[in-house]
């Protein structure tokens, strides 16, 4: 019996040696992350969201970074309850193809009616399958600078007051 013990833990141990050498022979294997940190806002009046990313650091060359707009009711983040198109997060400093250190930029959605939101920041490195969501996702309330059921006023009285002068 105390040899079959050794066995196993002969085994166990050449297992977790085993996957301890494939991390040294590729460490980004196993500590792929991006981190740093980003302000999400809605622009007051005018319908869009605004992502800026601060800080951003890569293990692996960059890919892309973009703002994700999701129902503000939703209680899972996923296609299903995705609004519109995602929006891009670029700047000079987040170039594509290189390992990232302290990278800003900065993104605008496109215009979404009225009401309340959750944005998801999140990115990729070279390899990446799913995206990386280093941010949590941020509660926004979007405002439009046309109301809905507003009136267009195009200036009728001033214009037929034009006329009796």
């Amino acid at each position: 019996m105390a040899s079959f013990t050794k066995r196993r833990l002969a085994g166990a141990g050449t297992i977790a040696g085993l996957s301890a050498l494939a991390l040294i022979a590729n460490p980004a294997m196993g500590s792929a992350a991006i981190t740093g940190g980003a302000t999400v806002a809605a622009n007051a009046g005018k319908g869009t969201i605004t992502t800026t990313i601060t800080g951003l650091n890569t293990t692996k060359a960059f890919v892309k970074c973009e703002g994700t707009v999701y129902r503000g009711d939703a209680t899972v983040l996923d296609k299903t309850t995705k609004v519109g198109e995602s929006y891009l997060i670029v700047g000079e400093t987040m170039v594509a193809g290189q390992v990232l250190t302290g990278a800003s930029g900065t993104g605008t959605s496109a215009v979404f009616p009225a009401g309340e939101y959750q944005v998801r920041t999140k990115c990729k490195e070279e390899g990446d399958v799913d995206y990386q969501d280093p941010i949590a996702a941020v509660r926004v309330t979007v405002t439009s600078g046309n109301p809905a059921g507003g009136s267009l006023d195009f200036g009728l009285e001033s214009l037929i007051g034009g006329f009796g002068s």
